[in-house]
């Protein structure tokens, strides 16, 4: 997962500084991501000379200035843009979480299509494991493969609550 997207994703939420960020993530992103200062800060560094971000210094009495980061509009285009993409293969709950999560830009038709794609790609992974499940013999790789799929399944059935609370809303 790109820390890029997740920075620029809060920035859309509101304008904070990097220990906020850091704040958000830990207190309300931890099921799809994490992220350390030794992360967030070089991030935030790339975006504001890319131009994707700017920085206000707000003096302080007795501290150092605080640094508040906003998103440009250049930022929100990149943002617009990563959630329109698939995820990718190696981070895709995660990415998936975290691009549903930053989604409030978003049309409720492009995130029923993004819950539509993340459905097809878990049902294709229960086959997947359903065929391969066959071919295990080892107890520990048994254990290994039931729980895969009951996070496929239980996963289709969160996907299948949220598209009814979407139709409802």
């Amino acid at each position: 997962m790109s820390h890029r997207y997740l920075i620029l994703g809060l920035l859309v939420e509101q304008p904070m500084t990097g220990y906020d960020i850091k704040k958000r993530v830990d207190a309300g992103l931890s099921a799809a991501t994490n992220a350390s200062y030794g992360t967030l800060y070089p991030t935030l560094h790339k975006l504001l000379a890319e131009g994707a971000v700017e920085v206000q210094e707000v003096p302080q009495v007795s501290r150092p200035s605080k640094k508040v980061y906003h998103v440009t509009e250049r930022g929100r285009q990149a943002l617009a843009t990563w959630l329109k993409q698939p995820a990718a293969a190696d981070q895709i709950r995660r990415e998936f979480l975290l691009k549903l999560y930053l989604s409030q830009d978003l049309s409720e038709h492009e995130v029923q299509t993004m819950l539509a794609v993340r459905k097809r790609e878990i049902q294709t992974l229960l086959k997947t494991l359903r065929a391969e499940q066959k071919r295990i013999q080892h107890p520990r790789q048994v254990w290994i493969m039931d729980y895969a799929l009951s996070l496929c399944q239980a996963e289709l059935e969160w996907l299948d609550n949220l598209e009814t609370q979407i139709v409802r809303v």
